[in-house]
């Protein structure tokens, strides 16, 4: 695999600095294996029974900003550079260990046009959209979705805000769990639905609709993570939490209102690679890691921003 690193000029936070010390710190010898070379810091809730699911992140002051991934850690697929004017984001993700055992994540987005057309949550990745692959077990290996064994081996997610009326969502949540064929599809949706995914979500202006200009919205989830999923949770294997694991995970933020149709900006984590919704070897690591260490953490001193080749990047 060819060792990358982008230029990314205008950026200059302190996570994405972060990001890139992990990346110019690897032996070129090591992109070979399961790991593209960035490895994020997964922090402990201290106490699930604050957090409550409603979208605000006044119950998240234990999160060190310091490690939020933002719109100046990741790399844009689509363009050069991101104005924060045009798009932004923040996003806290942390997890917890048994007996709540569970996946939390708190995401804001703000958007100079929203765009919300599809009803079917098969096409939210034309919209404005967040996705999120997972490989829990970190076996890595292909989750593209066109096979049962691609949708049990790791998951690929969506949440979007302002979800329509559809079969496939019936409690009409903001999440979903994707996959390229029906057939293999509607024996995991329970996997979907409380008590094992949880997600709410708010928006402003509060009557923001497709077309509107100038959005915030937000998304606050807990889930369950699977490292085998089957058609009930008596056949699946859930993943339990522990400090010191590493699992795969890739974030993309996606903004389609490019003038005429498309997408506008398609973002990875720097340092990540564009496949990593095909294929779980191409996420990033995210090691869990507790509050005390969370705390403790000390960012590297800046350096000059160096950036990888078309193979991890655009």
């Amino acid at each position: 695999m060819t060792m990358a690193i982008y230029m990314y000029v205008h950026c200059c936070g302190l996570f994405r600095k972060f990001l890139l010390s992990l990346v110019l710190s690897v032996p070129i010898s090591s992109f070979a294996s399961a790991h593209v070379g960035v490895t994020v810091p997964f922090v402990e809730v201290p106490d699930p029974a604050s957090i409550t699911i409603d979208g605000d992140d006044g119950d998240w002051a234990f999160f060190d900003p310091r490690l939020a991934l933002d719109r100046e850690g990741f790399f844009d697929r689509e363009s050069d550079y991101v104005d924060a004017a045009d798009f932004d984001f923040t996003i806290y993700t942390a997890w917890s260990p048994p007996p709540d055992n569970s996946w939390y994540c708190f995401a804001r987005i703000s958007d100079d046009t929203l765009k919300i057309e599809n009803e079917d949550p098969l096409k939210w990745w034309q919209d404005d959209t967040l996705s999120i692959t997972v490989d829990s077990d970190h076996s890595g290996g292909s989750i593209y979705g066109f096979t049962r064994e691609e949708l049990v081996n790791g998951q690929r997610y969506y949440a979007r805000v302002l979800p329509l009326k559809h079969p496939r969502l019936p409690h009409g949540q903001a999440g979903f769990l994707d996959q390229h064929h029906d057939p293999f599809l509607e024996e995991f949706l329970w996997a979907m639905h409380k008590p094992h995914f949880d997600i709410a979500w708010t928006m402003r202006p509060p009557d923001a609709a497709n077309g509107t200009l100038h959005v915030e919205y937000t998304f606050e989830w807990k889930a369950a993570l699977w490292d085998m999923l089957g058609p009930s949770p008596e056949e699946s294997k859930r993943h339990v939490f522990a400090p010191g694991q590493t699992l795969h995970m890739g974030f993309r933020l996606l903004d389609a209102d490019r003038p005429g149709s498309g997408r506008k900006h398609s973002m990875y984590i720097l340092g990540g690679h564009q496949h990593q919704d095909r294929d779980a070897d191409r996420m990033p690591d995210f090691r869990t890691i507790t509050l005390d260490e969370a705390q403790n953490w000390r960012m590297p001193a800046e350096q000059d921003a160096m950036q990888p080749s078309s193979a991890d990047g655009k």
